[in-house]
């Protein structure tokens, strides 16, 4: 049975590798030639019509040779795919994203970077999504008065790196001193706590406080819930949708490639498959096909790791059709999560 199965895995390695080549339809010709096993063209053919029946190969046309299905890349990738390092040219491409890492200060500049080199290095989708808001560290809260008026401009800074600033009116003009005090007393008191914890327990914590300006605290206390709600949207870093649509599997599928467009425009649903394509936390997770839009043929792939930020994780990924290079993408995703995961260390 051993035997057996060496030989059917060594038969579906050596199909969706040639595939990946060429994007033509692998003949068992081919196959005996190739696959090493010294077996007779005549069982050669009979392996691969049994895996045809399985649903691990399909024949396009008649007298065309074979092409792997979902099913069968899902199988190369848990059992066959083999682990490589990043060739000379991918991990120069790679490391530009270290490079640009020390100069960049903006956490969301950074990610839009990581997820532009991602579509340029691959030339496929590339996704960076921030860390988990919930989770994030909560660093200081500023408060900057607007000229002389009763408006003023909150700024929440999380420990990740990402700034969110929101605009507030209180109904009477408070001193600069107050706004600072104001400024520097939720700082001290919400400093550590996570997002959430915040959002839960904020009311709490500053009953009873001295200090500060007690109206400026109870419009931020009714406005908490904005104040600290970071949107999973806002935190979605997509690019490369133009390079994903010229890809050869997804030619004469206009139908496909507005789906594509309007998957693209929904960053929400990036999110929500990339979350549900690492629920053990796994360095990397490759997801082959799934519900709409991921299902449909042409199928779609998602090959995805996660970044950690503290106790915060975010993750980076690369979208693209079934047909990708499968170990060259694990490599890729798997060292920018490291680049990515030393710029919020750091």
């Amino acid at each position: 049975m051993k035997d057996e199965q060496k030989r059917r895995g060594r038969i579906i390695e050596t199909v969706v590798n040639r595939f990946l080549e060429n994007a033509e339809p692998v003949s068992s010709a081919y196959v005996c030639d190739h696959c090493g096993l010294g077996l007779c063209p005549a069982t050669i053919r009979s392996i691969m019509k049994d895996l045809e029946e399985e649903g691990f190969l399909i024949k396009p046309h008649t007298s065309a040779g074979r092409v792997p299905t979902v099913k069968c890349y899902r199988y190369y990738v848990r059992y066959l795919m083999p682990h490589i390092d990043l060739d000379v040219t991918d991990l120069t491409a790679v490391q530009h994203i270290r490079e640009y890492m020390l100069l960049e200060h903006d956490a969301d500049m950074f990610m839009n970077h990581v997820a532009s080199a991602l579509s340029e290095i691959t030339d496929l989708i590339g996704v960076v999504m921030s860390p988990l808001f919930e989770r994030a560290i909560f660093d200081r809260l500023e408060i900057v008065p607007l000229a002389s008026t009763t408006r003023y401009i909150i700024i929440v800074s999380l420990k990740s790196g990402i700034v969110k600033t929101i605009n507030i009116t209180v109904n009477q003009l408070i001193p600069r001193w107050k706004v600072e005090e104001t400024a520097r007393l939720l700082t001290s008191r919400l400093s550590g706590l996570t997002v959430g914890e915040i959002k839960n327990s904020i009311g709490r914590r500053l009953q009873g406080v001295s200090g500060g300006d007690r109206n400026l605290l109870d419009v931020i206390l009714t406005r908490s819930d904005f104040i600290f709600g970071f949107s999973e949207d806002r935190g979605v870093h997509v690019a490369g949708l133009s390079r994903l649509l010229s890809h050869i599997d997804f030619a004469g599928t206009m139908d496909y490639s507005l789906r594509l467009a309007d998957l693209f425009e929904n960053k929400l649903e990036i999110a929500e498959a990339i979350r549900n394509s690492v629920p053990n936390r796994e360095d990397v997770s490759i997801h082959i096909g799934g519900r709409v839009p991921w299902g449909p043929y042409p199928p779609l792939s998602l090959v995805s790791a996660v970044y950690r930020s503290g106790n915060a994780e975010g993750a980076i990924a690369v979208i693209g059709p079934a047909r990708v290079h499968y170990p060259r993408l694990y490599a890729i995703v798997k060292y920018a999560a490291s680049v990515t995961s030393h710029y919020f260390s750091s």
